[in-house]
């Protein structure tokens, strides 16, 4: 009888080594934190710790962070800033510009700057690496913002030098640097650009309503784009706007140098 009971123990501890050993064999690999990163129009990177991008801060009360766009070279956030509501001064380790989308009462530190005034839609800001910045909504109205992160792993490439305009189209440039450069576009109503491509990443971000045709590659989209419409254009993609609409409308040209 005692053989009996050690002979089944004996078997028993066996059948649960061994079916240990069969979950252990069959679980999924464990995925470190350096996994696979799918970049815009390319094939995945693999980052090292050291140019890992920084990752985003969750936004404070009443403000809200909707993302737009992620690729290798930007994320583009939609930021909303209820009345009364802001940021405490903090820093990025990547630069980044500020767009106003819609027109309100801002108080902006930028480094040892400090504004509180009106800004109108198409207000831009660039905040480089490092330096403290705070926005705060000192108004009795909501009002939103885009902030584009200019991602410091990004292929750097050359800045095509400014050209003149087209028949109809209006360029101002507003901010131009050792990262972007930006430039408010007009485009009256009928006006078109000439297909051309860029030696960099391009984005664009329209400021006010309008129909716009837009060509990329031999992809053609044409339709109403609202205030915070935002375009990618990779470098050296063949593309052309024109403006579909019977009114002038505006938008920002942002180069990724």
């Amino acid at each position: 009888m005692t053989r009996a009971l050690i002979v089944v123990a004996i078997t028993l501890m066996m059948f649960a080594v061994a079916r240990g050993r069969s979950r252990a064999l069959s679980a999924p690999p464990h995925r470190g934190p350096d996994h696979l990163r799918q970049g815009y129009g390319g094939p995945p990177k693999l980052y090292a710790k050291a140019e890992r991008p920084a990752r985003q801060q969750s936004p404070p009360p009443g403000i809200t962070r909707t993302v737009l766009m992620d690729n290798a070279t930007v994320l583009v956030a939609r930021l909303g800033y209820e009345a009364g509501k802001g940021e405490t001064s903090h820093t990025h380790p990547f630069s980044a510009v500020v767009v106003q989308l819609t027109a309100g009462e801002v108080d902006m530190t930028l480094g040892a700057d400090r504004s509180r005034a009106r800004r109108e839609a198409g207000t831009v800001w660039f905040v480089p690496a490092s330096v403290p910045h705070a926005a705060i909504n000192t108004g009795t109205a909501p009002w939103e913002q885009i902030a584009i992160t200019i991602k410091p792993t990004r292929a750097a490439a050359p800045v095509a030098p400014p050209t003149d305009a087209p028949p109809g189209i209006t360029r101002t440039t507003l901010i131009d640097n050792a990262d972007t450069r930006v430039v408010r576009v007009q485009f009256a109503p009928g006006s078109r650009e000439p297909v051309h491509t860029h030696p960099n990443d391009l984005l664009t971000v329209q400021v006010t309503a309008g129909r716009v045709e837009i060509l990329i590659g031999s992809d053609k989209t044409s339709g109403a784009r609202e205030p915070g419409f935002v375009q990618f254009l990779p470098r050296e993609m063949p593309h052309a706007y024109l403006s579909a609409d019977t009114k002038v409308f505006e938008l920002l040209s942002v180069a990724i140098k």
